[in-house]
């Protein structure tokens, strides 16, 4: 069934979508769990599923990544990104225009690297770069000796503008919105 309905207003949309949004960092087969995160390099899209971790009390998002991820360079050389939330069973697509922020070795990244265990921990601490060219699959798994957080990085995404997309047999429904403050949203509905 639909998330979006026709007689929802302009004003309760945000509300309705964030409340799905946060059930996806909660529920790990929740369709809104993992996102396509968009940044650019050189004007070239990049695109990449990753996993949502957190939705702020801002309506931002955290993902985390290893500091050393072609990612991070992206964003160093523009911070303007984009997430992408797609749930089948809905018909339901929220496009997000962010404003990334890294974060490594800092008070934030104290905070959620305790709740990073076992295999999870290897993703940040593998011997070589992401994307390092290897001669063979092996040299891809080698990690450090020891679990550090010292390439654990957590992204903070804030977002200013979102598009949602409401697919449905009985008409579908779109609206674009750009953020006022914190958590208010200005809306207006667009042509599907």
């Amino acid at each position: 069934m639909p998330l979006v309905l026709p007689h929802h207003t302009l004003e309760e949309i945000p509300e309705l979508l964030y409340t799905e949004l946060k059930k996806g960092m909660v529920q790990k087969k929740h369709p809104f769990r993992n996102v396509v995160f968009s940044t650019s390099a050189q004007e070239t899209p990049m695109s990449r599923w990753v996993v949502c971790r957190h939705v702020t009390p801002e309506q931002g998002f955290y993902i985390y990544t290893d500091g050393r991820s072609q990612k991070i360079l992206e964003l160093n050389q523009n911070p303007n990104c984009n997430l992408l939330f797609y749930h089948d069973r809905q018909g339901l697509q929220i496009r997000f225009s962010c404003k990334g922020k890294i974060h490594r070795q800092n008070e934030l990244t104290q905070k959620y690297w305790p709740g990073v265990k076992g295999h999870s921990a290897e993703n940040y601490t593998t011997s070589l770069a992401p994307g390092t060219p290897i001669a063979s699959i092996e040299y891809g798994q080698e990690f450090l000796e020891e679990l550090t957080d010292e390439h654990f990085t957590v992204l903070e995404l804030n977002p200013y503008a979102f598009e949602v997309v409401q697919l449905s047999r009985e008409g579908h429904i779109r609206a674009n919105f750009e953020k006022t403050s914190d958590k208010d949203w200005k809306g207006s509905f667009l042509v599907p």
